[in-house]
């Protein structure tokens, strides 16, 4: 391909392929629908919604594209220049201003829930009417600068939750936004991702520290050799791709010649996605 991969989604039997730059590819068409590069994405039950920032004009749009018509290609950065106010994204079945950054965007059916910067947290139907809104984490005064600040969200059965950078987290009913439950991992961190399945969560920092969580405890932390890109957990262990490297949580690395972008199921083997386009099983010599 082209331009390197970012995102590979699935919706139904379709394989839905989001590169750097924003252009999305399904069954072999390729439309750029936004301006600029996709900033979260995630399917719900109406189609995918994606985000985009330009952060030299100070714009953001969060979108809904349904996926049982061809996508077509949306207004250039030079035509965003021209109509900032009202450039929004082609075929959108709905296409709205977002008066802030977003930080994380995840749906489950009908529901999507994401955070705006320094504004809080949002749930919207797949129609984009608000269903709820809650504060971001309170700041503490003696809390070291951005520790508090809102890092992702991950979901778990009916529950969301919201993630900040120093290792707290808010459980979060999907439902009506209450907040059932608040805590710490209690382990000094600059948490960037997590992933999870079900109850039992990898958490992950900016240093390649990850710590598996379950049932509100650390069971095993590790350190990999930098960033980790995507993990998945198999029903025994992590899978997991991090800077050139695939490992398994609990077992051993081999490095991979490209960068992993993400781990994906195919003929019921774990594959990865890497920085070329290119598919190859995990711990391969790709």
């Amino acid at each position: 391909m082209e331009r390197a991969p970012w995102r590979l989604l699935h919706a139904d039997d379709k394989e839905i392929l989001i590169d750097v730059d924003g252009g999305i590819t399904i069954d072999g068409h390729t439309a750029t629908p936004f301006p600029c590069e996709i900033t979260h994405a995630a399917m719900c039950d109406s189609g995918l919604v994606a985000t985009w920032v330009d952060h030299e004009l100070r714009l953001a749009r969060m979108a809904l594209l349904p996926m049982d018509k061809q996508l077509v290609d949306g207004p250039s950065k030079s035509e965003l220049r021209a109509n900032r106010d009202t450039s929004m994204v082609a075929g959108a079945e709905w296409c709205h201003i977002v008066d802030a950054e977003p930080v994380g965007l995840v749906s489950t059916d009908d529901k999507i829930v994401f955070g705006l910067w320094s504004r809080g947290i949002y749930c919207i139907d797949s129609q984009a009417n608000e269903m709820w809104r809650i504060p971001l984490f309170k700041v503490e005064e003696k809390s070291p600068p951005r520790a508090s600040e809102f890092s992702t969200i991950s979901i778990s059965g009916e529950n969301a939750i919201v993630w900040a950078r120093d290792g707290t987290y808010r459980i979060i009913s999907i439902e009506d936004g209450s907040i059932l439950h608040e805590k710490s991992i209690g382990v000094d961190c600059d948490l960037e991702n997590v992933f999870n399945h079900e109850n039992n969560f990898l958490i992950t920092s900016s240093d390649g520290w990850a710590w598996e969580m379950q049932d509100d405890e650390i069971t095993v932390a590790r350190k990999f050799r930098g960033t980790i890109q995507d993990a998945v957990y198999d029903g025994n262990d992590w899978v997991v791709i991090s800077w050139r490297e695939d490992s398994m949580l609990r077992g051993s690395s081999k490095e991979r010649i490209d960068l992993g972008v993400q781990i994906i199921k195919r003929d019921e083997q774990w594959q990865v996605l890497d920085n070329q386009g290119k598919i190859s099983p995990h711990k391969s010599a790709n």
